[in-house]
This record gives structure tokens, C-alpha cells and sequence, in this order.
């Protein structure tokens, strides 16, 4: 904004008044400085909202997976695959089929166990002291007839503050992605 030759040949108070009111009648730039202040605000909700689909569209991956793992499991393809290793090579590519597109399955977590009863099916928290720790997770499919629950455990670094500290249950930030399935096995042997 210029000052005229006129403008500097008035008193000071008078000068300053005139340039107020000028200022205040003058929008130019006013849209730009109201964005400014909205910006912040407008992309951190994007982002946030970015991410929750993000997080969605992994657990539903995750579900997916659990889904396949657990039709390989419950007619008898995991039990019959050989011993240990072998049985945990069919259940991951079974899994993995239905994930890898999203998510890298060698980050992905199991914990397979059978039960006699549904009544006994509880599985322990692998959270502890806000660290997720998988140094107690098994792999167990079961025999026929057998109670078999599956969990996936995928973790997930969040980028937006309003998904770390909403959502995450872990100490580091990071969010615990968890699909899991509780079923009984099928009767591919001696019950």
C-alpha cells in the first residue's frame, strides 16, 4: 500500500486513521489469509481421514486372510500338511494369498490355538506394558472336531497425531491391527 505525497503532509493521528480505514475496506488477500489459518486444520482431517480408511482396508485384509487360513485349517489341509513347519508353510499361504497385495505377510503375526471347548478358548493379551510382545504366541491347529481360534496380529505405523493418540494401544505410537477367527474343526479324522 503506497502513501501519498498528501497522506505525508497531515498530522500523524490523522494519517493513521485514513490508513486504517483503508486497510479495513481493502479484501484483497483476504481469502488467501483466511485459508491460512483453516489449512492446518483442513489437511490434517484429510489425512486423518486418509489413514482411517487405510487402517480399515488392512483390517479388512487381515479378515480376509483369517478367513482363508481358517477354511484351510478347520477341513483338515493344515493338520494333514506334515509336521510343524509344514503345517505353518500351508496356514501362511493360504493367509498370504489373500493379503500380499496390501499388506507384507512376513511382518504379520500368528497365534493359533485349539481348545476342547469354546469355554476354554481364551487367548492371552500380547500386549504388555504397551509393548506388543509375540515371544508367547503358538501355533497350534488343532486335531478334528478340536476348538481352533486364529488371531493376526499386524503392526501398523500411524502418521497423522490424531490416530497415534486416539487409537494406537501401543507405547511406540503405532497401532495393533488384530483379525481373528474362532471355529471348530471339522470331523477329517477320529473325533
Amino acid at each position: 500500500m503506497s502513501v501519498s505525497k498528501a497522506d505525508r503532509a497531515e498530522p500523524s493521528g490523522s494519517l493513521l486513521s485514513r490508513l486504517l480505514r483503508r486497510f479495513r475496506r481493502d479484501r484483497r488477500g483476504a481469502t488467501a489469509v483466511e485459508f491460512a489459518m483453516i489449512a492446518p486444520m483442513f489437511f490434517g482431517s484429510l489425512f486423518a481421514i486418509m489413514e482411517t480408511g487405510t487402517l480399515y482396508l488392512r483390517v479388512t485384509a487381515l479378515e480376509t486372510g483369517v478367513e482363508e487360513a481358517k477354511r484351510v485349517t478347520l477341513t483338515g489341509q493344515v493338520a494333514n500338511a506334515g509336521g510343524g513347519p509344514a503345517q505353518l508353510d500351508k496356514f501362511k499361504v493360504a493367509f498370504c494369498e489373500k493379503i500380499s497385495w496390501l499388506i507384507s505377510c512376513d511382518e504379520v503375526k500368528f497365534d493359533v490355538r485349539a481348545f476342547t471347548v469354546f469355554g476354554d478358548a481364551a487367548m492371552p493379551n500380547p500386549i504388555k506394558n504397551g509393548v506388543f510382545d509375540p515371544s508367547n504366541l503358538k501355533f497350534e491347529p488343532g486335531k478334528p472336531c478340536q476348538i481352533v481360534v486364529i488371531r493376526a496380529y499386524y503392526e501398523v505405523s500411524s502418521i497423522t497425531a490424531m490416530i497415534r493418540n486416539d487409537v494406537s494401544q501401543l507405547s511406540n505410537g503405532k497401532v495393533l491391527l488384530v483379525g481373528s477367527a474362532a471355529f471348530k474343526n471339522e470331523p477329517y479324522g477320529a473325533c
